[in-house]
């Protein structure tokens, strides 16, 4: 079975008194419990994989919410089931499919390779340079040039430069005598939120930020591209983050992060254990910490409930996948491929 258990009750309460510490929160504890152990009993009752999966997805959710608000609308979902374990069961597939699903990238995938702007198009006069700054970034293009000004050619994790970075930023010893990479415009939320064509599929993914108390206007359409939303990575460090191997925990200091990771050898050469960001222009905002902890409880979820592994292993299915099997092994493939190839607005509760 992939994953880990759901922690025990009481477990689950001493994990809930060291994050939930303020008077309010101390209020929801005994309902967060009692919301928790719901997801207790259904991953003891499941028999299929695919529900103790649900099930996991649903009790580390509560137990990693980023907010107040997002635990009191996880509850909220859950408590709409009315204690059908069909129904809970659902809702977990539902953030398996419409969060998890979304956030991940698949390991059969590479990177694409971006389009990298050539060097003497940032060595431009002071007006062309301003004008860059000041222009609203509604595409991949504009949000990769503003964050790679923003972030001063570096990847933000690494500090790697880009091979591409103007003379003024990198000159031609340290080209020489350091190591730089081919930089990437990674989003947080994964861009394809706002293609048309998946009017449905992007919806339902909005309805679960919305869930989790995401002012998802923030991010609909090309307002997807805003640097908000923009981090500048090497392709390796990028590519772990789309896999949610890594993510970044946010710190009692404002922009400082600890990088954490599923495994000690994500990225070649290592990873430092907290980062800083710091813009270099004050109109160019730096990446939201809360879509930030989105992708951090999405990555902690994805790999303490196995729903990572699950995904990715329906996807290689429904790849190879040519005939049906005679004992109806393969229903849980193909309704995952239905599911894929027509998603549908769903309802994740109150």
């Amino acid at each position: 079975m992939k994953g880990v258990p759901l922690p025990s009750l009481d477990e689950a309460r001493q994990h809930l008194q060291r994050h939930l510490v303020s008077e309010p929160a101390s209020r929801l504890e005994a309902h967060a419990l009692s919301t928790y152990n719901i997801c207790l009993e259904l991953q003891g009752s499941a028999t299929q994989e695919a529900d103790v999966i649900h099930a996991r997805v649903l009790g580390y959710l509560l137990l990693n919410a980023p907010s107040f608000t997002a635990l009191d609308g996880i509850m909220n979902a859950i408590h709409s089931c009315g204690g059908s374990p069909s129904a809970l069961s659902d809702l977990g597939k539902a953030f398996l499919l419409y969060f998890i699903r979304h956030f991940l990238k698949s390991k059969g995938r590479t990177p694409n390779s971006s389009s990298h702007t050539s060097r003497s198009s940032f060595d431009e006069d002071k007006e062309e340079l301003a004008s860059l700054i000041n222009k609203a970034s509604t595409d991949h293009r504009t949000a990769k040039s503003q964050a790679l000004i923003r972030d001063r050619y570096r990847c933000m994790i690494t500090g790697i430069y880009d091979r591409g970075a103007p003379e003024s930023i990198l000159s031609q010893t340290m080209r020489e005598t350091q190591p730089t990479a081919h930089l990437a415009c990674a989003h947080i939320v994964p861009h394809y939120v706002d293609q048309t064509k998946k009017k449905a599929y992007s919806a339902s993914v909005l309805a679960v930020l919305k869930r989790f108390g995401y002012d998802v206007e923030l991010i609909n359409g090309n307002k997807v591209h805003s640097l908000f939303n923009i981090m500048t990575l090497s392709h390796d460090v990028h590519d772990a983050f789309d896999r949610l191997e890594l993510w970044l925990e946010a710190t009692n200091q404002v922009n400082r992060y600890r990088v954490a990771t599923a495994s000690k050898f994500i990225v070649a050469g290592g990873l430092p254990e907290f980062i800083e960001f710091t813009s270099s222009h004050p109109k160019l905002p730096l990446p939201s910490p809360d879509l930030l902890a989105l992708h951090a409880v999405c990555a902690k979820v994805a790999h303490l409930s196995g729903a990572g592994e699950y995904v990715e292993q329906l996807d290689r299915d429904v790849e190879e996948l040519c005939v049906l099997a005679a004992d109806g092994q393969s229903f849980q493939t193909l309704e995952y491929a239905l599911m894929r190839a027509t998603p549908g607005i769903i309802d994740v509760g109150g």
